[in-house]
């Protein structure tokens, strides 16, 4: 009928990096009854399977990004893989109420995720490899200085790593507006239900974390190489977990001019885990111990409150205030008793911004200071011989956030983001961690993106632009602290696109991105980094029916 409607997603991605691929197929059919009526229900499906091969990881040399090594270099194997496969089914359900605000809106899903992954990190060696392709005992470290297109490069397998997971979610909120005590309320209140479990697996036998992939060197990217063995799995832990929440929102018109926010949430979790140990590295499936650990949190309050003034249409003044918090459990992690059994994490935000529209609304503007605490991270004291976790943690950050996007002329729409951390600092920590620094990792003090798109010609749109971040540093490790070590320089990545509209229905898109080639740390972690993605041409075909 008139009411009803049929959506076709589908996607095809390849991609050829130089060695490192891309390979995924999806597609998402949706079907809607009632679209815009009393009751309206949407089903929807969802299927994705991917099979890439990952981008190498590099060493970091000297203390920093390697950018003698060309970005487009990989220095994996062909034996690499990140599989990935992900389907789920989902409903909503929304029933509008004959007075005309309020609405109910139900929604559920359910889905299978799955995930395996076995990567590569190349090393520097400043001597020829063994037969066996590691590097010689006692061979001084390669700096910058004696890095050349001759260096041997080591090859050593990431810990492989295979997930199942399960979830299922449901979620229903009720939104209406009302006139109480001379003012308006626009409320919303809900529950939401979730459940969640997952298998991980570990890898046993031959291959293990930092297996001997064979060496290569610097000027021989992509050299075809298989492995030997392939990782086999067993079992190394899972979690099963269920939530309640329950919230409500109320947003009170004062006067014409400000308006009050308050919201409270109301969350109760449980989860059971277990670890299990094997009697030795070649024992397939049977586990010798079976370690199990519970987390239940019966209550976690969560709170919202802000204030706005709205003087005209087209500008509106801020400040609000937000706590949250996170469990022990919350990426499927096993987790000890010990652990499980302190509570969880909280934190608070602060903002004070304001948003300006300009051009009759066409173009909006955004600032605002943000500060952000945890303030009772967990850690480990003295008195508990550094094995038992407290709540006495705390560290912050604070900063500035800038946005500007909109349409600047008929033809000319723009978007631009700039953050600013001015700081972000451990502030306490248990008296069994040793601090060396109190900077937090992973927190460059500037990062932005920009962007702009012009309509060329009535089928033609082009567009270009860059995103850039200041120097970077990892964790340390096991602490949320910065290296002393390792830093990446602050880089800025060009990148732009062209589409040609042939006719309602198909588009032909095409990007070239890191349009200089320029050689950056995307991913850092504490031994090493993935590079960002060299210059490469996207080609898109896109059909609408």
């Amino acid at each position: 009928g008139e009411d009803s409607a049929i959506r076709l997603n589908a996607m095809v991605q390849s991609a050829d990096n130089h060695g490192a691929q891309i390979d995924k197929q999806g597609i998402a059919p949706t079907i809607t009854w009632g679209a815009g009526s009393r009751d309206e229900i949407t089903l929807g499906a969802f299927y994705l399977n991917v099979n890439n091969v990952p981008m190498a990881n590099l060493r970091y040399l000297s203390g920093s990004v390697a950018t003698g090594i060309p970005a487009k270099n990989f220095y994996g194997t062909d034996s690499d893989y990140l599989l990935g496969e992900a389907r789920y089914a989902s409903g909503i359900w929304t029933h509008r109420f004959g007075d005309g605000n309020g609405e109910l809106r139900t929604q559920f899903r359910t889905g299978n995720y799955r995930r395996a992954t076995w990567g590569t990190t190349a090393g520097y060696c400043g001597a020829a490899l063994t037969a066996t392709g590691t590097c010689p005992a006692g061979t001084p470290a390669v700096t910058s200085a004696t890095f050349s297109r001759n260096t041997a490069l080591t090859r050593s397998g990431l810990s492989p790593r295979k997930d199942d997971i399960d979830g299922t979610y449901l979620q229903s909120d009720y939104s209406n507006r009302f006139a109480w005590f001379g003012m308006r309320h626009d409320v919303l209140a809900g529950i939401d239900a979730s459940r969640e479990s997952a298998d991980r697996f570990t890898a046993y036998g031959t291959v293990g974390t930092n297996y001997n992939k064979g060496g290569t060197n610097v000027s021989t990217p992509d050299d075809g190489r298989v492995t030997a063995a392939l990782p086999t799995y067993r079992k190394g832990s899972d979690y099963a977990g269920r939530a309640l929440g329950a919230y409500v929102q109320d947003l009170v018109s004062l006067t014409e001019h400000w308006k009050l926010l308050g919201g409270l949430r109301y969350d109760k979790v449980e989860a059971t885990m277990h670890s299990l140990a094997y009697a030795n590295a070649a024992t397939p499936t049977v586990p010798s111990a079976v370690t199990e650990s519970r987390l239940k949190y019966p209550g976690l309050w969560s709170r919202r409150f802000g204030l706005l003034f709205q003087p005209t249409a087209f500008q509106s003044y801020h400040v609000s205030y937000g706590t949250s918090f996170n469990t022990s459990a919350d990426t499927y992690q096993y987790t000890t008793q010990q652990t499980a059994s302190v509570g969880a994490e909280k934190s608070r935000n602060i903002e004070v911004g304001a948003k300006l529209d300009w051009l009759d609304g066409q173009l909006s503007t955004r600032a605002a200071l943000f500060r952000t605490e945890k303030y009772n991270e967990r850690t480990t004291d003295s008195d508990f011989a550094g094995s038992f976790p407290v709540l006495s943690g705390k560290r912050h950050s604070q900063g500035l956030e800038l946005d500007v996007v909109g349409r600047v002329t008929p033809a000319l729409e723009i978007y631009m983001s700039y953050s600013y951390i001015q700081e972000a600092k451990i502030d306490k920590v248990g008296t069994a961690v040793n601090l060396t620094t109190d900077d937090v990792g992973l927190s460059p003090k500037h990062t932005g993106a920009a962007w702009a798109s012009y309509q060329l010609l009535p089928q033609l749109r082009i567009a270009a632009g860059a995103r850039a971040a200041s120097t970077n540093r990892p964790l340390q490790g096991g602490t949320a602290a910065a290296s002393l070590t390792a830093s990446t320089p602050r880089y800025v990545v060009y990148d732009t696109m062209a589409e040609y509209t042939i006719n309602e229905d198909i588009y032909a898109q095409i990007n070239v991105n890191n349009l200089t080639n320029k050689v950056y740390g995307d991913q850092l972690y504490p031994g090493f980094y993935t590079p960002g993605e060299a210059r490469n041409v996207k080609l898109t075909l896109g059909m609408r029916f």
